[in-house]
C-alpha cells in the first residue's frame, strides 16, 4: 500500500511541474491582444502606430526608433527583440523596461510587436 502511495505521491509532483512548465509557457509568449495598449501607451510615442519607427518621438532621437517593418527588425529574433525590450539599447534612446513592466506585460507587449513585423 505504501508503494501505491508513493507512486501516486510521484504521479501528482510530475503532473504539476507539467502543467506549471506549460502555464510558463503560455505567458512566455504573450498576448498581442493585451499587449496593444501597452505598446499604445509606451511605445507608440516612438515606434509609430504600425511599428515603422515614425511616431513623434521616434524620428527627433539619434539613431532614429527601430523600424518593426523593416527587413534588419525582421531578421532579429524573438529573443532578440526581447533582449532589446528587457535591456534597453545602449547608444540608443531605448531604455530597459525590465522591472517597469510586469513579466506578463513585457510579454504581451513583445507578442504585438511581433504582429508588427509582418
Amino acid at each position: 500500500m505504501n508503494r501505491g502511495w508513493d507512486a501516486m505521491k510521484l504521479f501528482v509532483c510530475v503532473l504539476s511541474v507539467l502543467l506549471l512548465s506549460q502555464a510558463r509557457d503560455a505567458d512566455a509568449a504573450g498576448d498581442a491582444a493585451k499587449g496593444k495598449p501597452i505598446y499604445v501607451k509606451h511605445c507608440m510615442v516612438c515606434h509609430g502606430p504600425q511599428g515603422k519607427g515614425d511616431g513623434p518621438t521616434g524620428t527627433l532621437v539619434k539613431p532614429p526608433a527601430a523600424n518593426f517593418t523593416s527587413e534588419a527588425v525582421k531578421k532579429k529574433t524573438e529573443a532578440e527583440l526581447r533582449g532589446a525590450v528587457e535591456l534597453g539599447r545602449p547608444g540608443t534612446a531605448m531604455g530597459p523596461w525590465k522591472g517597469l513592466l510586469s513579466p506578463a506585460d513585457l510579454a504581451d507587449v513583445l507578442a504585438y510587436v511581433m504582429t508588427l513585423r509582418q
